[in-house]
């Protein structure tokens, strides 16, 4: 059974990682509408920086309530965005293209990171 706590907590990454994602994705739309013909695979990464610093401060603050390590939340951070571009690899594979598949690829990441965070970045 999960604990209260651990309850408010994913509430809390709930919150802080949708905003996350909706400056993730803000910041993809925005460069498929302002760069026409842009790479899907620069798309991700540009937006993934932007979001990333959102996302770290949030989960400091917010979520977690913890010091954190900046270090190790990139790399938590760095793997979700490989594991994100193998699953947009595979989804422009099957014949997927435009936003969609950076929608997929970056909400199915978001197991993962919580789960890293949570035991590694703010144990």
């Amino acid at each position: 059974m999960i604990s209260r706590d651990e309850c408010w907590r994913l509430v809390r990454f709930g919150f802080v990682g949708g905003g996350a994602t909706l400056v993730d994705l803000g910041t993809s739309f925005a460069l498929f509408h302002g760069w026409p013909g842009i790479n899907e695979h620069l798309v991700t990464t540009l937006a993934f920086l932007i979001a990333f610093w959102f996302s770290f401060f949030g989960h400091r603050y917010i979520t977690f309530q913890k010091q954190g390590a900046a270090g190790k939340f990139l790399l938590v951070a760095l793997f979700s965005l490989a594991v994100r571009n193998l699953i947009l690899s595979g989804l422009l594979f099957a014949g997927l293209s435009g936003l969609l598949p950076v929608v997929i690829a970056t909400l199915t990441v978001t197991v993962l990171t919580y789960v890293l965070s949570r035991i590694w970045v703010f144990a």
